[in-house]
């Protein structure tokens, strides 16, 4: 594009908002926009040109017009991690919904503004009983982490957050509002539940909500010396465990050293908890011991200081089946090469999450299986030998994968997108040619 088509469309897209938004919405100044962009990871430089900071649907329908017709790219900024910069595109027009989070609890269904954070969802639930599928850090957007999958503390009794979503508001390329659910755009619906923001804008969506507002949570860990025991422990309790008992395991390191943590929830019948949770801290000589009755919400308040906003991250994952000895091995090599400020953390699919045909929603890992997160931080530097150590545990753990992998943990061009979906790869890319045929949404990485 040269210099002087990208200032005309700039005026030209500039113009189209200010008679639709307040000036207040519309920034083009670059210093202040620099201010409003301050995402979660510091290590995304893009830039856009343009930024709507909307209200409304309303407010969305006219960025996306807007964006069309002047003919510059448009991404799309919700409430939480964007991790790898798929929310800012370099000189287009930001959609910025980070502002519409509001949350409406009606019964054992909850109504949720795009830009809404799990803490969101989880605080205004709360009151009523009541807590949502997903979420173990409160500043994730929620609609980015239900509609890209949805890993949760609940999985067990409650399946993932594609499996709770009931309907979806979205703002189609073309700037037509319509509902998604199982008798509206049933296709549409079909391929949010896993295929993200990938399709239009979602403005609001409607997920059911479970009566497990408070669980028996916390965190139960053991010195380094112990792991291999452990993780053997773990795949043996794991493998008969009820539905309502999920314990997320990591690595990390503290000032008494480098420690495999276990996350264990117990959402079952509260006189049974003190026997479910006596079988984590058997695994081993616990050096920290701290699960009680407690709030969901603030179960998963207590991990937000680990990954804080602003911060410098490089992120990596692997899906691997249930905990193999060789995964064990490469999990406790990788952990032992890691830098100090560095996490390993593993979700659990189990239980609901695993009875869903695995073609009922775009979302297509439906077999037990562990989520290995692997998140690079640093405070200082240029991140070197954090990132090198993310691409070592990454490859180390691939040689025992799935093939494909969590699409929103995948950065943009990584080839593992093509197998994300397996067979629902075809029909899913039906849909985006159907609804997008230009391409405008590029939320997560879709296959080739």
């Amino acid at each position: 594009m040269q210099s002087g088509d990208f200032g005309e469309r700039l005026i030209t897209v500039a113009g189209l908002l200010r008679v639709q938004l307040p000036p207040e919405m519309v920034v083009t100044e670059p210093s202040a926009i620099a201010a409003l962009i301050r995402l979660w990871n510091a290590q995304v430089m893009a830039r856009p040109s343009v930024v709507a900071r909307c209200r409304t649907t309303a407010d969305v329908q006219a960025a996306v017009r807007a964006a069309r017709s002047a003919g510059m790219p448009l991404s799309v900024l919700g409430g939480g991690h964007d991790w790898s910069g798929s929310a800012v595109r370099d000189g287009g027009l930001l959609v910025d919904i980070s502002t519409m989070r509001q949350v409406t609890v009606e019964g054992a269904e909850a109504r949720v503004a795009g830009g809404a954070t799990v803490s969101d969802v989880l605080d205004a639930a709360r009151p009523h009983g009541h807590a949502a599928a997903v979420g173990t850090v409160s500043s994730v957007g929620f609609a980015g982490l239900t509609l890209g999958g949805g890993y949760g503390t609940l999985i067990g009794v409650a399946g993932l957050g594609v499996d709770n979503l009931l309907s979806a508001e979205v703002v189609l390329a073309d700037g037509r509002v319509v509902t998604a659910d199982p008798q509206h755009e049933p296709d549409l619906f079909w391929a949010l539940r896993g295929g993200g923001g990938n399709f239009g804008v979602v403005t609001e969506l409607r997920t059911r909500l479970h009566p497990f507002a408070t669980v028996t949570s916390g965190t139960i860990a053991f010195g380094w010396d112990q792991a291999r025991s452990v993780l053997l422990g773990w795949r043996k309790v794991m493998a008969s465990a009820d539905d309502a008992l999920d314990v997320m395991f990591g690595a990390m390191h503290t000032p008494a050293g480098l420690v495999l943590y276990t996350t264990p929830a117990w959402a079952g019948d509260p006189g049974d908890a003190a026997r479910q949770i006596a079988q984590i801290r058997a695994l081993g000589a616990p050096v920290l011991d701290d699960v009680d009755r407690r709030a969901l919400a603030d179960t998963v308040h207590a991990l937000d200081d680990m990954f804080p906003h602003g911060g410098n991250y490089h992120l990596g994952s692997q899906i691997v089946p249930p905990l193999t000895d060789d995964v064990i091995d490469a999990f406790v090599r990788s952990a032992e090469a890691m830098p100090a400020t560095c996490v390993l953390n593993v979700h659990h699919s189990h239980g609901a999450a695993t009875r869903v045909p695995v073609t009922e929603t775009a979302y297509a890992y439906r077999d037990e299986h562990l989520v290995v997160e692997i998140i690079g931080a640093w405070f200082d530097g240029d991140g070197a030998a954090e990132s090198a150590w993310v691409q070592d545990a990454e490859r180390r753990l691939g040689r025992h994968a799935l093939p494909g992998g969590w699409a929103n943990l995948l950065a943009r061009g990584d080839q593992r997108a093509r197998n994300a979906y397996g067979i629902n790869t075809s029909r899913l890319l039906a849909v985006k040619s159907h609804y997008d045929p230009d391409g405008v949404f590029t939320a997560i990485p879709l296959p080739d």
